[in-house]
């Protein structure tokens, strides 16, 4: 029977019943015509078979541009709710099904919202082709994974796949594994693709399409940038190490600078993710001395940092630590306010703690002498906003709590 009502369904078109009204009612009229005028001898046979056969072909042909239009109909509605590249499900199909996962009764959905990182920075290098190809690779694991759990997966974004899984006995720590566990990319040119992943329970956390999308999304953000802070440290340690293993008398100096830098950065203002990465490159601010051992050694620091995940606004610091505030420094003679803040705020910290520190061929110079000394180059060296607030800093300090 539903294959009659297929058959049924190719024949008519995307109009149903009412597309083959039109056709049918041709057919009897012109027919009845035709008998009748045959009957009453009006017409010779060969042209009543003839007539007989034009209205017939009308007719057939009637009903094959219902069917073409009944395929094209159904292959756009196939491709309004799957992504090409992929194959899977798009982002529209997902909302849909989460819609209807939110109300249906039972144990439950879990949705899991996967970010593979890297994948633009491939297509950079590579094309969208090979980006492409690795992309549908990836989506074919993840729904080999899920498959037998009763999931689907989605393409809901560039480089951001989904499944929503029914949760049954399951824990929830189970399905997510199946989603993520199974995604690897092999490859001499492949790069190493990071992945960061957001989960919501359906409907015992999110009762709703958007509240699902929109409480795995921030799960995603809040797990990528844990992900991304701790790879700025690792690589921020292993810098460091090299660093300390070849000029161990400069990271005592390097530290109280970093100290000093983020106290610098917060009363002029910068936000947290921006501290941080002075506070990083601070310490690295001499790295480039591996390189070379030139006095501007700032752009081969920055060379070695950018090459660490992570890292790249620290490398720009980094670089611009060797400019001056009056132009005339290096490497790309920046001046005043061209010069990142940050580095501008790095300059002055690391002069404060090379002065105010002992070295073999110096004794330490005291906070007062320290300052002076930055008085007296602010405007030329240094960028007299940020003198004036290492002053206050200091005072501040002074000042008995």
């Amino acid at each position: 029977m539903q294959l009659a009502w297929r058959a049924w369904d190719a024949i008519t078109g995307p109009g149903g019943w009412r597309s083959v009204i039109g056709p049918v009612a041709f057919v009897v009229i012109g027919i009845a015509l035709l008998v009748y005028n045959h009957l009453n001898e009006r017409v010779t046979d060969a042209v009543f078979w003839l007539t007989l056969g034009l209205i017939l072909t009308v007719f057939l042909r009637m009903m094959e541009t219902n069917r073409r239009q009944a395929r094209a109909l159904a292959r756009q509605r196939r491709e309004s709710l799957n992504d090409r590249t992929t194959g899977l499900r798009n982002r529209e199909s997902l909302e849909a099904d989460l819609a209807a996962a939110a109300g249906a009764p039972g144990e439950g959905w879990v949705l899991v919202l996967v970010e593979l990182e890297g994948l633009e920075a491939h297509n950079d290098r590579r094309g969208y082709a090979a980006g492409d190809e690795i992309l549908r690779s990836l989506a074919q694991q993840m729904v080999g994974a899920v498959a037998p759990l009763g999931g689907i997966g989605y393409r809901v974004a560039a480089s951001r796949l989904a499944v929503l899984v029914p949760a049954g006995d399951r824990q929830l720590g189970e399905i997510v594994l199946a989603a993520t566990g199974s995604l690897r990319v092999e490859g001499e040119d492949v790069p190493p693709l990071g992945r960061s992943y957001g989960e919501v329970a359906i409907p015992a956390e999110a009762g709703s399409a958007d509240a699902a999308l929109q409480l795995a999304s921030r799960r995603l953000a809040a797990q990528r940038q844990r992900q991304h802070r701790s790879a700025r440290r690792q690589a921020h340690a292993v810098l460091m190490a090299a660093f300390a293993a070849r000029h161990p008398e400069m990271r005592d100096d390097l530290r109280l600078a970093a100290y000093r830098a983020i106290s610098l950065a917060r009363l002029l203002g910068l936000e947290r993710e921006e501290i941080d990465d002075v506070a990083l490159a601070t310490e690295l601010q001499g790295i480039g001395l591996l390189a070379t051992g030139d006095a501007s050694h700032t752009p081969a620091g920055a060379q070695i940092v950018a090459a660490a995940a992570g890292l790249a606004p620290v490398a720009a610091l980094v670089r611009a630590s060797g400019e001056r505030f009056d132009g005339s420094g290096a490497p790309d003679g920046l001046a005043a306010e061209e010069i990142p803040l940050g580095a501008r705020i790095i300059a002055v910290a690391v002069a404060f703690a090379t002065a105010t520190s002992p070295h073999p061929n110096r004794p330490a110079r005291s906070s007062d002498e320290a300052m002076a000394e930055l008085r007296r180059q602010a405007g030329g060296r240094f960028d007299p906003g940020v003198v004036e607030a290492l002053d206050r800093d200091l005072v501040e300090e002074a000042v008995p709590a």
